[in-house]
């Protein structure tokens, strides 16, 4: 069974500079996908972009269940249920690094509001080679 990345991200939280942070990180990049919340129009859906620190980043999560909170909160109680997410595979949003840092997007946040994980843009490549690519 793969480790539990809320589990991981508790333990990590706990000790930040411990051996549960890269834990954490292989456990979020050996999933098969992360999600992604779709903005803009069907016929040209674009992963949502949240702003942190006055810098934007590109919202991902490591489950649908985080994903669908989130959705949910911003959505209001009133909102339909089920969430529309789009998926990726790490490996491909790694090699969206450039274009994204081209068009001003610092990092990636996994699970805003729930583990607040940040991965910068220029940084995507060297974790892939590192946690990714060894899982």
């Amino acid at each position: 069974m793969d480790p539990d990345v809320d589990e991981l991200a508790a333990q990590a939280r706990a000790d930040p500079t411990g051996p549960e942070l890269a834990r954490l990180w292989q456990a979020v990049y050996g999933l098969e996908h992360w999600w992604l919340l779709p903005t803009g129009d069907l016929t040209d859906p674009r992963p949502m972009l949240g702003v942190a620190g006055g810098q934007r980043y590109l919202l991902a999560f490591t489950s649908e269940r985080h994903v669908a909170t989130f959705a949910s909160a911003r959505d209001g109680a009133d909102a339909a249920p089920g969430t529309a997410a789009m998926t990726i595979t790490p490996a491909d949003l790694t090699g969206l690094a450039d274009t994204l840092a081209r068009s001003g997007v610092a990092g990636v946040l996994f699970d805003q509001g729930v583990h607040d994980l940040v991965a910068p843009i220029a940084g995507l490549p060297g974790m892939w080679a590192r946690f990714g690519s060894a899982t």
